[in-house]
């Protein structure tokens, strides 16, 4: 493992880190197949998972409805009104969450969510969750310009909370989004095993740590400060 000083500062990916995101999709795109009347929730899923739209863009359901062929712009309207409002409100936060975020806030770390959600919608969904009073910035593509893993998100959240790579530490479900830039940028890195939904494998991709549930991160911080 990287030998260091004592962390100063910690960048958080978002979603399927701090919370079930999946479940929340799965439950929207449910609400919508109900409201239009048929298809599948699952089905519906697989639209915004695959290249083109986008993973949040609701022509998703546009391109679902035409080729369920129940298209129809006011029902578009408010399947769209649904995605979004079931969404939101099936987010739930992943056990020990809140009480590690308020122990690392109060230890004085410095905090921040890098995400590739865009800045409207990852301030609803930590408003929601009500833990946006922990961290100090928020960078999105629409701020940084760049979605991972390009590495300019990481850096600018890193800048903006005034820490060097080297005292800081990184949690993220994605081994290529989030894992990798931060190894290649020389933070030490922890993998939220208990996120990754796909399960997709890279081999050639090392965490420095590997976690199945968020509070495990305070045993790490201990591990380090042991080894000092």
């Amino acid at each position: 493992m990287k030998g260091r000083e004592k962390y100063k500062g910690a960048l958080f990916d978002m979603d399927n880190t701090l919370y079930n995101f999946v479940d929340a999709k799965i439950a929207a795109c449910n609400s919508v197949v109900e409201l239009i009347g048929c298809g599948d929730g699952m089905e519906l899923l697989r639209y915004f998972l695959q290249k083109g739209n986008g993973y949040e863009n609701h022509n998703n359901i546009r391109d679902y409805m035409q080729d369920q062929e129940v298209w129809d712009e006011e029902l578009y309207r408010q399947a769209c009104t649904s995605y979004e409002d079931v969404k939101l409100n099936s987010i739930r936060l992943y056990p020990g969450v809140e009480e590690t975020l308020e122990k690392l806030r109060d230890s004085g770390m410095k905090m921040a969510v890098v995400t590739d959600a865009e800045s409207s919608q990852a301030e609803k969904r930590l408003n929601k969750t009500k833990i946006s009073r922990h961290f100090e910035c928020v960078i999105t593509p629409d701020i940084s310009g760049n979605r991972k893993p390009n590495p300019e998100s990481f850096l600018m959240a890193l800048e903006k909370l005034k820490i060097q790579t080297k005292e800081a530490f990184v949690i993220g479900d994605s081994l290529k989004r989030d894992v990798e830039p931060c190894n290649n940028l020389g933070i030490t890195t922890i993998f939220a095993k208990y996120g990754d939904w796909t399960g997709t494998p890279f081999p050639s991709i090392k965490p420095d740590y590997i976690v199945g549930n968020f509070s495990e991160i305070l045993s790490i911080i201990g591990h380090h400060s042991d080894q000092r």
